[in-house]
């Protein structure tokens, strides 16, 4: 028996728009294990996808590069911020500001520009020697003079970087500290000794974090005395002020002792405490480590694959965290005058700079140990998606204006009628079936958009359904068929309780399997035979949990869904793209 993939599971009006709405309550789950994951504390979607018009870029590919200069920074129009010429050190500058305020160029650099030759000497001081930096220097540390002084350092090529984001990270976390703790108390480490030999508490502090953390990571690859070996050796010559860390006090709060979902508990709920539990101190104490520190876990551990750290001021786009992903970095934020970190992250609290930060590492190491190749499948689908998104954005203005010039059309015929008449054929004209007919698709529309948005950011995140995939030989193609089409489901039904979450409806998620299902089949030579097993799973996975846990309605939602995106596997479909909406057919048929 022949079935047509594209076939909604309500009736289709003949513009090809579902007659009635996908339910605002769908809650899915996950093949195998994924369900326990997606019920964690850590799964969500960043709420920068929630509804934003993404750029239209299909099939994207680029050259792996992990050298942050090679960037091609779009959008940036000149401004005294930015640092004239093309050489590594003004892109390396340019992309560390790009993302300021472009109302706050000129006042930062007028502050800048007032930095005199002893503050920039203060600054190379507090780089030399670190340890001073809450003693002697606390007063220069206290004053909105630093931040600037740093960046007039920074941008004279006196200091790098990281110096830069490591100065002003210490500098938030130790105003927000004094500011909302009367006894804040903070201690720096040094990784070595003045003669270069090892400081063992320090490093004891830091095999601490990492022990803590073991159950985060593969056991077969994740080694915590090899770690630290390789970090020894390559932050041996680091500046003074990367090879080190401070130790602070931070208090429970409120929105944690009242039981709320934080990021900080997030983090711990999948075991990550990498540089952020302090050994030998109590429950609120946490790492404030350099930058450099932090480059040298991922370098250690993810070797080859390891992405880079890219400090920046301001917020990262969905398109700055996809570029970053397809070149081999990821944004962290750091705090300036101005520009404080956002106090959420993934929808959780993340009331304290060290937490957030805490959570941009978390994502730099998750992208940091998949392999190149599937990061660049992972975004190619991504970009599949988005490009699915655009024309459902596209049909959604489109129709918007429609009604809009309708709206404009009555009002101008029923001018010259009396306010009473007015009111009554307003009245009527809002029951119009026409009129219903054009905001149900508008909704409809509207909540597509989304839907098929927070899937590609998804995606492109990087916050996969498995860390780490073995390769086996003789097993290859399967195996990584398995590892994409288990993560496709997986960011298709993630945060089934969230109640800012959209997700696909079936309509949707057969438009999207006919597209991205043969981009992971690679070189199996009958992936068909796959269908029946992964249909079983399935619903044997949505079926093992009770009516109170997920409810029916909600278990035959994820299903039809998840059935739906696979159904180009199934051996007897006829891919058939004439039940599609019109304008989704004119938009991607040059595209398969």
């Amino acid at each position: 028996m022949e079935f047509r993939i594209m076939t909604p599971s309500c009736i289709a009006r003949a513009n090809g728009y579902p007659a009635s709405l996908r339910s605002e309550n769908t809650a899915p789950s996950c093949v195998g294990a994924i369900w326990r994951t997606i019920t964690g504390l850590f799964r969500s979607v960043s709420s920068t996808s929630d509804d934003v018009a993404l750029p239209d870029n299909q099939r994207y590919s680029a050259t792996p590069s992990t050298d942050l200069k090679d960037r091609d920074v779009k959008g940036t129009s000149l401004s005294p911020l930015v640092l004239p010429g093309t050489d590594d050190h003004a892109k390396t500058f340019k992309e560390t500001v790009r993302r300021i305020k472009k109302d706050q160029h000129s006042l930062i650099m007028e502050k800048v520009n007032a930095i005199t030759t002893p503050q920039l000497e203060q600054i190379a001081q507090c780089c030399r020697k670190p340890e001073q930096i809450t003693t002697e220097q606390l007063s220069f540390l206290k004053s909105e003079t630093f931040a600037y002084a740093a960046l007039r350092a920074f941008r004279e090529k006196k200091i790098s970087s990281n110096e830069f984001a490591t100065l002003v990270t210490l500098q938030g976390v130790y105003l927000e500290g004094i500011q909302d703790i009367d006894s804040f108390k903070i201690e720096h480490n040094k990784l070595f000794d003045d003669n270069g030999e090892v400081n063992e508490y320090a490093w004891k502090v830091i095999e601490y974090s990492l022990k803590r953390s073991q159950m985060f990571f593969p056991v077969s690859s994740y080694n915590v005395n090899s770690i630290i070996r390789k970090m020894q050796l390559l932050l041996k010559n680091a500046p003074a002020v990367e090879a080190g860390f401070w130790s602070c006090e931070f208090p429970i709060s409120k929105d944690e002792d009242q039981g709320q979902r934080t990021m900080k508990k997030a983090l711990s709920a999948v075991d990550f405490h990498v540089l952020f539990l302090s050994y030998g101190y109590g429950a609120g104490w946490m790492l404030c480590p350099s930058i450099t520190l932090r480059q040298a876990f991922i370098d250690s551990y993810c070797q080859e694959e390891a992405h880079k750290i890219n400090p920046v001021i301001g917020v990262s786009s969905p398109e700055d965290i996809r570029i970053g992903s397809l070149k081999g970095y990821r944004d962290m934020a750091i705090p300036f005058p101005g520009h404080p970190l956002p106090k959420t992250a993934d929808h959780f609290s993340a009331r304290w700079i060290l937490v957030f930060m805490q959570h941009d590492l978390y994502h730099a190491v998750l992208a940091s140990m998949l392999k190149n190749a599937d990061i660049h499948l992972i975004i190619a689908i991504a970009d599949v998606v988005r490009k699915i998104k655009v024309s459902f954005n596209n049909e959604y203005l489109r129709v918007t204006q429609l009604l809009k010039d309708q709206e404009e059309s009555f009002e101008h015929s029923i001018s010259n009628c009396s306010l009473k008449h007015q009111k009554r054929m307003r009245k009527d004209y809002q029951k119009n079936e026409a009129v219903v007919s054009i905001k149900n698709t508008l909704e409809y529309l509207k909540r597509a958009r989304k839907a098929l948005g927070q899937l590609a950011f998804n995606l492109v995140d990087l916050d996969t359904h498995n860390r780490d995939w073995r390769i086996h030989p003789n097993e290859y193609d399967r195996r990584r068929f398995d590892y994409h089409l288990l993560n496709i489901l997986y960011q298709l039904n993630r945060s089934p309780h969230a109640p800012w979450r959209e997700f696909l409806s079936e309509t949707e998620a057969g438009i999207v399997g006919q597209y991205i299902i043969p981009m992971i089949v690679g070189n199996l030579s009958n992936p068909q035979e796959f269908y029946s097993y992964y249909c079983r799973e399935i619903e044997k996975e949505v079926n093992s949990y009770s009516d109170e846990v997920l409810p029916k309605k909600q278990k035959n939602e994820y299903i039809a869904r998840s059935l739906k995106l696979i159904e180009p596997l199934k051996p007897s479909v006829k891919l058939d793209q004439s039940q599609w909406p019109t304008f989704l057919r004119e938009t991607m048929i040059d595209d398969k």
